[in-house]
């Protein structure tokens, strides 16, 4: 008996750390203004809250073959989200709008131009003054 409650305070500890991540995601989502941030907040929230939610049902469920599917799942996201992201976020970079200008001209083997911070947290001010001209 003892063991079950246990289990229940895991699991609804995890759930409500999942629920928690994807809840800041969405809030991030509406309150970031620059499309990197955004991308950013939504992908965190996709990984780390899929993690927490599917850990607290692993706590309920305890270990068979659904935790073993719950697992392969929480890996495939883990594998695919963060790749998909970098390159939603090098697609911004290198064809938005607020295109960072590239101060020294380098590639890599696909041809893609490189950015550094300074670039990015220059084109995030770009926006910003943009934004500021769009409000007035």
């Amino acid at each position: 008996m003892t063991g079950q409650w246990i289990r229940f305070i895991f699991g609804t500890a995890f759930l409500a750390l999942g629920i928690f991540f994807i809840v800041s995601s969405v809030v991030g989502n509406y309150r970031f203004k620059f499309a990197l941030n955004r991308m950013h907040s939504a992908a965190l929230g996709d990984t780390m809250g899929l993690a927490g939610i599917v850990a607290g049902m692993c706590f309920y469920h305890g270990l068979n073959a659904a935790t073993v599917k719950l697992l392969v799942i929480v890996a495939l996201v883990w594998v695919t989200s963060p790749v998909a992201s970098h390159l939603i976020m090098l697609m911004e970079l290198t064809s938005g709008k607020y295109k960072a200008e590239a101060h020294e001209e380098s590639s890599d083997e696909q041809g893609l131009e490189l950015y550094s911070v300074d670039m990015q947290r220059d084109a995030m001010r770009r926006y910003d003054s943009d934004r500021k001209e769009e409000d007035k």
